[in-house]
């Protein structure tokens, strides 16, 4: 059996082997779990990756008929499989996050109930055709899937495992039609995750790459929205919601500030469960949320994130200033978080993610997501224009409250002097 990755971008990467056969036939025979890691750094710095998480891709072609993966649960704030139709991904098959696997017999599952099991395991089934039910999910029973599987937050690791990033575990074993993977080594070859963005994006519009300008907004004030619908060639996660925010072209000698109440977190990366709240909060709002600055150019990699638990809070409420700075300014004061601008050349969308809200928590995006006149319709590599988002932000403003991001471009005397921004007040 031939690896996915490798058979459905043959044709690209002989090409960009053409002087090399015996590199693309090395190449072409890799059949291996776990090829791509999307991640903050490096060459898996692609699809809007968030700097607390990792992400591990997989190819399910459409000849075999059933993935099995087997794994133990991570000790993180979330994990989760994601199954998406298409090779160039058209729609999310079906989903199982941590609280939703059973575990397997003789385990129990820590999301769902506290746990002394040190190894507790389970069974996800990936099958072509029929209904999802339990630990199955069905993908299409004629086309080629991908599975993903993310981890958020992994625990403090005090044993030293060498196994950080996947919660103190190792990555789960892969078995297709009863043969098991090896794990991929390397992890990345640039030649697969090349292939797979120039696929995912077409090679014309990804070669092209789209460098639209965003222009400057009317005004100082920025608004966050929601899409309609995820970019699924973007691997959404359906148990996050995103409301953007597009800064426009960089503005010399100013800066972008973010002020908004703080939902509360679970504090799990000290070890506590999913249900008690972190240090400082009276209860679990969502599992996650975080403020990512991106790059909004393909293959949209992330320049670097505030997440929940690393972002420093004034009275429950955080401010994020983005600055074309290279280091943290030394003129911020320690309560204000801090985000780079990044490259000057490359347009940017701020990303706020909303994770599993609790049902009765109505200030979410999710909310705003499903009010009528709050969303927007985005589908990267195109900018939307910048007066969808501020038409609807109002909107989405009403729905979140004081936990809605106020956004403004600021001078950055204006800051430092006056401590925060006009424009951008309530």
């Amino acid at each position: 059996m031939k690896s996915f990755v490798v058979r459905i971008f043959a044709s690209l990467i002989a090409l960009a082997f053409l002087g090399n056969p015996d590199v693309a036939r090395a190449q072409n025979s890799r059949n291996c779990a776990w090829p791509i890691e999307v991640s903050p750094e490096g060459y898996g710095n692609v699809l809007l990756p968030d700097n607390s998480a990792r992400y591990w891709l997989m190819p399910f072609e459409n000849e075999p008929r059933e993935m099995v993966i087997k794994g133990t649960y991570p000790n993180a704030r979330y994990f989760s499989y994601v199954a998406y139709n298409g090779r160039q991904p058209t729609e999310i098959a079906g989903s199982l996050y941590d609280a939703q696997i059973t575990s397997d017999p003789g385990s129990a599952n820590p999301f769902q109930i506290t746990t002394t099991h040190q190894l507790s395991t389970y069974t996800v089934k990936f099958q072509r055709g029929g209904q999802t039910s339990g630990n199955t999910i069905a993908v299409s029973a004629t086309n080629d899937s991908w599975v993903l599987l993310r981890i958020y937050v992994p625990n403090a690791d005090p044993n030293l495992s060498g196994q950080n990033l996947t919660g103190g575990v190792p990555l789960p074993t892969i078995m297709v039609d009863g043969q098991q993977l090896k794990p991929c080594l390397p992890v990345n070859n640039l030649t697969d995750l090349t292939a797979v963005l120039h696929l995912i994006f077409d090679s014309d519009k990804f070669d092209k790459e789209v460098m639209a300008s965003e222009g400057t907004p009317s005004s100082d004030r920025l608004w966050f929205a929601p899409p309609q619908q995820p970019t699924v060639k973007l691997f959404p996660n359906p148990h996050n919601k995103y409301a953007s925010m597009l800064p426009g072209n960089y503005q010399p000698g100013r800066i972008i500030v973010v002020h908004g109440k703080a939902p509360g977190f679970p504090g799990t990366f000290d070890g506590s469960p999913i249900w008690v709240p972190s240090r400082g909060f009276q209860r679990v709002d969502m599992r996650y949320w975080s403020v990512c600055n991106n790059d909004a150019v393909l293959p949209v990699p992330a320049v670097q994130c505030a997440a929940d638990l690393t972002t420093d809070l004034e009275g429950g409420y955080y401010t994020i200033v983005i600055s074309d700075d290279m280091l943290r300014p030394d003129w911020l004061r320690p309560n204000v978080n801090w985000l780079p601008w990044g490259d000057e050349l490359y347009p940017k969308v701020v990303t706020f993610r909303n994770m599993l809200p609790a049902t009765d928590f109505p200030y979410s995006i999710q909310n705003a997501a499903v009010t009528p006149g709050c969303t927007f319709s985005f589908e990267l590599p195109n900018i939307p224009d910048q007066t969808l988002i501020d038409e609807t932000g109002p909107c989405v403003q009403r729905v979140m409250g004081d936990y809605y991001p106020v956004a403004a471009w600021c001078d950055n005397s204006t800051f430092v002097h006056g401590g925060w921004c006009t424009a951008a007040r309530f």
